[in-house]
């Protein structure tokens, strides 16, 4: 990337630092010249280490003001070259946070170009009919937001004021994907997928920028939640190691698992969703159908493992969090799979359902009715809710689906059943919206209430735990991956 002649003069810093976008559902455009002879930066995006130096051909006429960087701006060049080390990347914990001087001079810095969602964007959902309450977690501000139940947005109002948010630096909050709440205590489970490798618990109480009352350090990449409340357990999935991982209710810091579901037998393709049928007593696991498959383990010779080994002092979780052997991938289709609750390492589902008539398409998120005797799943980019029967198998239709314009439903993340009510809940993603609807709505269904983040017709960025970037310049149009 050069810099292009401009009439006028533009204060630019002397290096020029290339890395994949990590921020909280917000996009930061720019550019930065490196003098006239310039450097070109090769990222691994994924890993944020470089690779490569290139130099740009010499370049001829009035070049952009190049001014000296700052002792924190140096400090933060020198950390960005730095490869990761023991120190200063532990393998028994995430990476520490950067230096004061590097987190400042990173404020400072002002952006060319801003893209980003002023607005709460809905991820995850949970209903706490005990409290009347209705629980969302926030991708794009990284929070956690609480409305009364009844809340209802007029369509002349610009949002609905919650009762609390908690979220900010101290509260171990960041890509947060689903949220769970625990009946006796009222107290919220949060779970970060992608950048924060915590679970953090809030009590009743706590809003604002507040540490949790305390956390859990769970497996890279969770991303679902769901709680055995006879067996005071939580059942997290995990993306990147194709993992249901199951710990005690009241675990913290780095307390040890109980068990562990994982290999190739028990068809786990990129797991999301995760909910738990106490009557039957089975959990059913939404599948996107990315699949990594790494070797087979023998202990001692260092290689992969299908479950049981973990990250430095962590024994009990997937050993995919180590990211340090090789693995190939292919993509099968989504899916649904079913499991007794009890089970433990390379189990094969019960059921599966899976196929064209399913009509599922990016399954995110699932809940289970268990005196109706079905299942509810979240299609994220088909813009619906399929509801199937809770035995179902194969290559099945679903019993009802919603979705069209009426319904509100687009890129829903989130489903969660107030069993009290019999109320049906949906967190759209994709236009600031939670939505609830009769248990047996289906078709193009107004929803019964709405709760808005943003004016009815502004646009939704969907900016979610971006990744990578790239510019058409032919279009002129820049392309985001989430």
């Amino acid at each position: 990337m050069s810099a292009r002649k401009s009439s006028s003069s533009k204060r630019m810093h002397p290096y020029l630092l290339v890395a994949g976008v990590m921020a909280a559902a917000f996009l930061v455009l720019g550019s930065s010249g490196v003098s006239r002879q310039g450097l070109r930066g090769v990222v691994q995006f994924g890993s944020e280490r470089l690779i490569a130096w290139e130099p740009l051909p010499e370049l001829s006429g009035e070049m952009c003001e190049v001014v000296p960087a700052s002792a924190g701006e140096e400090a933060m060049f020198a950390l960005a070259l730095t490869p990761p080390t023991a120190a200063t990347h532990p393998a028994d914990g995430p990476p520490p946070r950067p230096p004061e001087a590097v987190r400042q001079a990173v404020a400072k810095r002002q952006p060319l170009t801003n893209v980003s969602d002023p607005s709460y964007a809905y991820s995850g959902i949970v209903v706490d009919p005990i409290r009347n309450e209705v629980i969302l977690s926030e991708e794009n501000l990284s929070k956690i937001v609480v409305y009364d139940r009844l809340t209802n947005t007029p369509p002349s109002a610009t949002m609905s004021e919650p009762k609390r948010v908690i979220g900010g630096e101290e509260s171990f909050l960041e890509f947060t994907c689903a949220v769970y709440v625990d009946p006796p205590t009222g107290d919220i489970y949060a779970v970060n997928n992608d950048t924060m490798d915590w679970i953090p618990v809030f009590g009743r109480e706590q809003q604002g920028n507040v540490a949790p009352k305390r956390k859990l350090y769970a497996p890279h990449t969770a991303f679902g939640i769901v709680a055995d409340e006879q067996t005071q357990e939580i059942f997290l999935t995990v993306q990147d190691d194709n993992a249901v991982v199951v710990f005690p209710k009241q675990a913290k810091e780095n307390d040890k698992a109980n068990r562990v579901l994982q290999g190739r037998d028990t068809l786990l393709a990129d797991p999301h969703g995760i909910t738990l049928d106490p009557k039957r007593g089975e959990i059913f696991v939404t599948n996107w159908g990315s699949l990594n498959e790494r070797p087979d383990y023998t202990p001692g010779t260092g290689g992969g493992a299908r479950y049981g080994a973990g990250r430095g002092n962590r024994t009990d979780l997937p050993v995919g969090s180590t990211r340090a052997y090789p693995a190939s991938g292919r993509i099968i289709p989504p899916s649904i799979t079913v499991y007794p609750k009890d089970a433990v390492g390379n189990v094969a589902p019960r059921r599966v359902i899976t196929g064209p008539k399913t009509q599922l398409d990016w399954p995110t998120s699932i809940a289970v009715h268990p005196e109706r005797g079905e299942i509810f799943v979240a299609n994220d980019t088909g813009d619906s809710i399929t509801v199937y029967p809770a035995d179902a198998s194969g290559d099945v239709a679903p019993i009802r689906v919603i979705r069209g314009p009426r319904s509100l439903v687009k890129n829903p993340t989130g489903v969660a059943l107030d069993l009290v009510n019999n109320e049906l809940w949906v967190a759209n993603f994709g236009n600031h919206t939670a939505t609830v609807y009769p248990v047996n709505a289906s078709g193009d269904a107004a929803p019964k209430r709405v709760i808005r983040s943003a004016p009815l017709q502004q646009p939704a960025p969907m900016l979610g735990n971006p990744h990578t970037i790239a510019y058409d310049s032919k279009r002129d149009e820049i392309l985001v991956t989430n």
